[in-house]
């Protein structure tokens, strides 16, 4: 074989051989990852008749930990959002990380000139990246 042609030929072969090995997923675990997000997202639609303020011993790890946080609670943690907009009398924050994005919505109770409370809370991964939602608050929070 003419030496001009198992130069190619060889790296052609090193690539085939590391296309072949395919990282192993443990398909359980990433199901578990996101059953647990989908859960605590579920958990901060539940509705709420008055707004409850959890003691919270530090930052939040979770999402549905936001529930009931006052505006300058939730300022106090993250920061200002990324975007927000009025919808009605409520108020919808958006936070983006490199990685991952956290929603915020902001309602009164039904009693007149009552304050803001986090009504809703889901943080999510963006982009190809496999996250929990507590990674996405770490990172959400790091950057506030």
């Amino acid at each position: 074989m003419r030496p001009s042609l198992l130069l190619p030929i060889l790296l052609s072969t090193a690539l085939l051989a590391a296309c072949a090995q395919e990282p192993t997923v443990d398909r359980h675990a990433v199901l578990r990852d996101v059953l647990e997000s989908y859960r605590n997202s579920i958990a901060g639609m539940q509705p709420t008749s008055t707004p409850v303020l959890p003691q919270l011993e530090g930052a939040p790890r979770s999402a549905t930990q936001l529930l009931g946080q006052s505006p300058d609670a939730v300022r106090g943690w993250l920061g200002e959002p990324r975007l927000r907009r009025n919808e009605g009398t409520a108020q919808v924050w958006l936070y983006q990380g490199q990685y991952c994005n956290l929603d915020v919505v902001m309602d009164r109770d039904d009693t007149p000139n009552s304050p803001l409370r986090v009504s809703y809370a889901a943080a999510r991964a963006s982009g190809t990246e496999r996250r929990t939602e507590a990674a996405c608050m770490s990172e959400l929070l790091r950057r506030g």
